[in-house]
């Protein structure tokens, strides 16, 4: 129980600070809202963290029908984070964030396809939200340039 609340925590924690690092370099060249683009990432990371702390309270992460490769998956999830992390300014935020529901949705026993159309859908839904509803820019990444 004890290596799996290890691993566990150390995975998180090395997401969430690889993806705080990440969007600490993020820089746009003109004046922007006073949150500025490492907002959100930056907040992905503090709930990254809280999960990876999280697991330490008494009763996390005890065994109630989880099956072995759980383990696996939770690690694999936290490296999704950082893949999205890396990813996000050459794909963009669309392309990135659908692609990484799409892998949290399959890790976690969805259907291929029913993950990669609500992660697409979810990830058009956030950018309207962030960019029209709350004016904050995004990268376009690849979307940008054509393709």
């Amino acid at each position: 129980m004890r290596r799996r609340r290890l691993w566990g925590s150390a995975a998180f924690g090395t997401a969430a600070a690889v993806l705080a690092l990440e969007a600490a370099t993020f820089r746009v060249s003109f004046p922007t809202d006073p949150l500025g683009p490492a907002a959100f990432p930056i907040a992905g990371a503090a709930l990254l963290a809280f999960g990876a702390a999280s697991l330490w309270l008494p009763g996390a992460g005890e065994a109630r029908g989880v099956d072995p490769a759980g383990g696996l998956r939770i690690v694999a999830a936290a490296g999704s984070f950082i893949l999205y992390a890396v990813l996000l300014a050459p794909l963009g935020f669309v392309v990135a964030t659908a692609l990484e529901f799409a892998i949290l949705g399959i890790l976690f026993g969805g259907r291929p396809l029913a993950s990669a159309l609500a992660g697409t859908v979810f990830a058009l839904f956030l950018f309207g939200l962030f960019v029209y509803g709350l004016g904050l820019p995004l990268p376009l990444g690849i979307l940008e340039r054509g393709g």
